[in-house]
């Protein structure tokens, strides 16, 4: 059984995204080296090759693509593959491979409210753009309803993503992804969520592929909260229930120091 862990790092992104103010890429420079030691420890622990590539482009959607391009390119070399965002922590000593059964598509599915008082709270709330989980959860749910499909209330985060060779080539991510955009743009177009909401929808690897999962019925397993502890402005503590701790807010020195 060939398995490995991978990770992708870039030192350098176009400003203007949320992801690329100053303080989180010192952040990430900072402490690159420790990042990469838990993340290679890890995958040594699990039996598994760890790879981190370094990306070219500096645009942060595409960056965002390239990742899951990687992991349909790498399930063609390997029987299991474990993705990471740089900014995953592993801190426990379970294995992965063996906790979660890579015959389906394993990630975390957060899932939204999305009844009316949801979305005029969504509206309201200071912090709604196009990262916004909700309106991401919109956005899907108006690309599936074109097919005439009622979506899921939630959008996978893929900073832990994880499968086998053959849940991962059901996604068929790289030769669908152009004919995805279109349906986006459609959807944008045509669909019953007012401007407030669908001016904030772009092209992005979530809406992305948790549409093709649920459009093709591609097996997926929700591996909840703490195989991706996100840590952020709203849950900026460490919880012992956290087994891959995911630094949105690359603080990473609470993992560190």
């Amino acid at each position: 059984m060939r398995r490995i862990v991978y990770s992708t790092f870039t030192e350098n992104l176009d400003p203007g995204h949320s992801s690329s103010s100053d303080y989180k890429l010192s952040q990430f420079k900072k402490y690159k080296l420790q990042l990469e030691k838990a993340q290679r420890d890890y995958a040594t622990s699990c039996g598994a090759t760890y790879v981190l590539f370094k990306t070219t482009t500096t645009a942060y959607d595409e960056i965002q693509f390239n990742k899951l391009f990687l992991l349909e390119e790498l399930a063609n070399d390997y029987d299991e593959v474990l993705y990471l965002d740089f900014d995953v922590v592993p801190v426990t000593k379970l294995n992965f491979f063996d906790i979660w059964n890579l015959n389906s598509i394993c990630a975390y599915n957060i899932e939204q409210n999305v009844d009316r008082d949801a979305l005029i709270g969504a509206l309201n709330h200071d912090g709604f753009d196009t990262m916004n989980m909700y309106s991401k959860t919109c956005a899907k749910n108006a690309m599936l309803e074109l097919d005439g499909l009622s979506g899921s209330k939630g959008v996978i985060n893929t900073g832990v993503i994880g499968g086998n060779r053959e849940s991962i080539s059901k996604l068929n991510f790289i030769n669908r992804l152009d004919k995805i955009k279109d349906i986006l743009q459609e959807a944008i177009i045509d669909n019953l969520y007012p401007e407030e909401i669908h001016k904030h929808w772009r092209d992005n690897n979530e809406i992305f592929i948790t549409y093709l999962i649920e459009r093709y019925g591609v097996p997926f397993t929700n591996i909840g909260l703490p195989w991706n502890f996100l840590l952020d402005h709203n849950h900026p503590n460490i919880s012992a229930g956290g087994y891959f701790l995911h630094h949105v807010n690359k603080d990473f020195g609470k993992s560190f120091e």
